[in-house]
């Protein structure tokens, strides 16, 4: 009996040592839902329909997952060895711009932060907390042009074209500087923005979590979007 009781312990043992090991494999690959796919402009667009000078605002967009209008986070974590990329994006999104000839005179996107959502309920609470974004205090997020942007080169074909957009990035009350390249196309009646902009997390007062030797967040990551435009 006390062979029999000694095997089993073994077992046992055997079993925790070995599940101790593979668990962040088995989180990664079995339990963890992949990072969604970057955010691109569509890869099928039409020819501009409309001027693109006036005002516009931004609006909801196509349907589909991947054209609508849409922003987030983009971040990497460690899982004991295991490397993970992780985000959460939200379409409750709004804003505008103006534009005077071909120039992108000023505008500003704000993303509802409270609203975003990964498929991991645990880490959308930990993400909305004091530490971390605290949204009960800053529910929002925005991006301000404070410089104009010229867009000549934006053409009316609906080709995509890049600029180099200078404002001020607005995180947990916390406003930076940043310069980002935007990807823009004019399709049909919209104008089309997706833009993704690195950040430091502490450099907006936002604390990369970690859960003892377990998770550690990296101290960097991006801000992500996916903007369609209609004409005021």
């Amino acid at each position: 009996m006390k062979k029999k009781l000694l095997w089993a312990a073994g077992i046992v043992v055997v079993i925790a040592i070995v599940a101790f090991a593979a668990g962040p494999w088995v989180y990664k690959n079995w339990i963890v839902t992949d990072a969604d796919a970057e955010l691109a402009l569509p890869s099928q667009t039409q020819g501009a329909t409309v001027d693109v000078a006036g005002n516009w605002s931004v609006v909801a967009g196509p349907s589909t997952d991947d054209a609508r209008t849409q922003a987030g986070y983009r971040v990497d974590e460690v899982l004991r060895g295991e490397n993970i990329t992780v985000n959460g994006r939200t379409t409750e999104v709004s804003g505008g711009i103006t534009v005077t000839g071909s120039t992108l005179q000023s505008g500003t996107i704000t993303v509802d932060v409270a609203s975003i959502r990964s498929p991991d309920s645990s880490r959308d609470n930990r993400f909305r907390g004091t530490n971390i974004m605290d949204t009960a205090a800053h529910p929002t997020a925005t991006f301000t042009i404070t410089r104009p942007v010229d867009i000549s080169g934006v053409p009316a074909s609906g080709a995509r074209a890049t600029v180099s957009a200078t404002g001020t990035m607005t995180i947990k009350g916390v406003e930076r500087p940043v310069t980002t390249d935007l990807a823009v196309a004019r399709s049909g009646s919209s104008v089309i923005v997706q833009g993704s902009i690195p950040v430091t997390w502490s450099d907006y007062g936002v604390e990369a979590p970690s859960i003892g030797s377990f998770v550690t967040v990296d101290k960097t990551g991006s801000i992500e979007f996916l903007v369609n435009l209609s004409r005021s």
